[in-house]
């Protein structure tokens, strides 16, 4: 899963947008299959799919605390997306594959409308669902070991491009990815320069910019009685993005970007 996905949490005052794929939140830091007893997103997805169980799902961070999920959010139809997924969702073309794809929103909508789409998550319970909804291809593995043919399109929604884990962790990933993509093919990502939350009332930073970049960000899930350790998750600053994937042999568009610093880049093979 592609783990997070898009909260809206008020610090002073500032609308802060994390995202990120559930798939794994904590999952794509073991390349092994999520265990639902292990899984608090997973378990949060299942209980709501199979037993209507609304019960909320509780992020922590380096940065916040207690901020609340619903996990409705997971089961949302193209309607209800935030503008900058529907412009991704209509960039899409050819064969797909979802990465981190959670409850399989994204996925779904996409086989609907008749494109092929593999939808991979390391969470057992969330591929459970999905295949319940009626994904036809739906694979639990993360992307380091996930191994098929190449795709036209492949997605990270709701900061899925977090599963990077640290700045230094990026450049391997898009590296990754080359191995993924057909020549003329094309990688969708959202992510969000979160520096402004760093910012006081004059403009100024209160983080030391000369150690770890300040998107590498610390997580922790809390679903009932079930708590994740903390676990390393991204967010990238456009700026950034272009800059250490042009360094890889990608070209690099900025697509779309909202009021909350999120923004919709669009990376092709620079051959």
């Amino acid at each position: 899963m592609a783990f997070i996905s898009k909260i809206q949490i008020i610090i002073e005052n500032k609308w802060f947008k994390l995202h990120a794929s559930f798939i794994t939140l904590a999952s794509n830091i073991c390349s092994i299959m999520l265990r639902i007893e292990n899984d608090p997103m997973g378990q949060a997805i299942s209980n709501f799919f199979f037993n209507k169980d609304q019960s909320p799902i509780f992020v922590n961070t380096n940065i916040t605390e207690g901020e609340e999920l619903p996990v409705s959010h997971f089961f949302r139809k193209f309607n209800s997306m935030p503008n900058l997924e529907k412009t991704a969702l209509k960039m899409v073309n050819g064969s797909v594959l979802d990465v981190g794809a959670g409850a399989g929103a994204h996925s779904l909508f996409l086989q609907n409308n008749g494109f092929d789409v593999t939808a991979i998550d390391l969470s057992m319970a969330s591929c459970e669902v999905m295949r319940h909804r009626g994904i036809n291809k739906v694979i639990c593995k993360d992307i380091w070991t996930f191994e098929s043919s190449r795709f036209d399109t492949i997605l990270f929604m709701m900061n899925g491009i977090g599963l990077a884990k640290t700045l230094d962790g990026l450049e391997p990933l898009l590296n990754r990815l080359k191995k993924m993509i057909k020549t003329n093919g094309q990688v969708l990502l959202d992510s969000s320069d979160i520096k402004y939350m760093f910012e006081d009332d004059d403009g100024g930073l209160w983080v030391d910019l000369q150690k770890n970049y300040y998107g590498d960000l610390d997580y922790s899930l809390v679903y009932k009685n079930v708590i994740v350790d903390k676990f390393p998750w991204l967010f990238v600053g456009f700026d950034v993005l272009e800059e250490i994937a042009i360094k890889s042999g990608w070209n690099v568009d900025h697509i779309y970007q909202d009021d909350h610093h999120q923004y919709l880049a669009r990376l092709t093979l620079n051959l």
